[in-house]
């Protein structure tokens, strides 16, 4: 079985693949001070729950964009599978032609989405990734990532106003009735979540228009099921969609 781990900057996505389905994935927060050992009884703890045995797990794969918890990983996937995980970065096969200026700056995460991805659909593609950061991933036959636009995070922008603005509170972040705001609230909430909305098919067009072919767009991360619904311009959602690219590159990395 494999050990999946997707270290992001808000949240960790964990996932079991037994080599047929998925047996088990999760979302924990991401705790840069936490040690191996606090992972690690959470993590058996899960497993435990899901009847997954420690002596099945034969092999991890490591996707990280927080440079701290990189050798946190390493040892809970070591003292998981008993082994050194496979950690998506220079040297790895991926499966996609990284077409940047810069091919090391760009994510592992935006590298498996980009994986996933077109194995999905087999045709020009852009990936979503509402996380943190907003992040757009262009992707053409025969699987090249050609690249990317970054933008920051919906809940980042909340938090932010929130921090800067003496008199704007933090507010849920769900859709109002109407766009025009009688009340603070969903005054916030339709910059935030409409506007938002507006960000996304304004980048999504332009992209397209760039790539200057039809494509597909696919949304994942923690608030896709926030946005996607609120455009026809998002065509499917996955929120595991990081967690089947790095399945996929354990298969070109056997």
């Amino acid at each position: 079985m494999l050990l999946l781990s997707d270290i992001g900057n808000a949240q960790i996505a964990l996932g079991v693949h037994d080599g047929t389905r998925w047996r088990a994935r999760w979302r924990l927060r991401t705790v840069p001070g936490k040690t191996a050992d606090e992972y690690l009884v959470l993590l058996r703890s899960l497993l435990a729950q899901q009847g997954v045995a420690e002596g099945q797990l034969r092999r991890g794969v490591l996707a990280c964009v927080v440079p701290p918890l990189a050798p946190t990983f390493r040892e809970v996937c070591r003292e998981i599978t008993g082994t050194s995980p496979l950690e998506v970065g220079p040297g790895v096969r991926t499966g996609i032609d990284i077409r940047t200026d810069h091919p090391s700056e760009v994510g592992a995460d935006l590298v498996a989405d980009a994986l996933a991805a077109y194995r999905r659909f087999n045709s020009p593609c852009i990936v979503v990734d509402f996380g943190t950061a907003t992040t757009f991933t262009c992707v053409v036959p025969p699987g090249a990532l050609v690249g990317v636009a970054i933008a920051p995070g919906v809940g980042t922008a909340a938090q932010a106003l929130a921090q800067q603005a003496a008199q704007l509170p933090q507010v849920p972040l769900t859709p109002p009735r109407k766009a025009l705001g009688k009340n603070t609230r969903q005054a916030m909430q339709s910059g935030l979540v409409f506007g938002f909305v507006g960000l996304v098919e304004g980048l999504i067009r332009r992209l397209a228009a760039e790539l200057g072919e039809e494509a597909k767009v696919i949304a994942t991360g923690t608030h896709a099921p926030l946005i996607a619904p609120l455009t026809p311009l998002i065509q499917a959602v996955d929120p595991w969609l990081t967690l089947e690219g790095l399945r996929l590159i354990a298969e070109l990395n056997p």
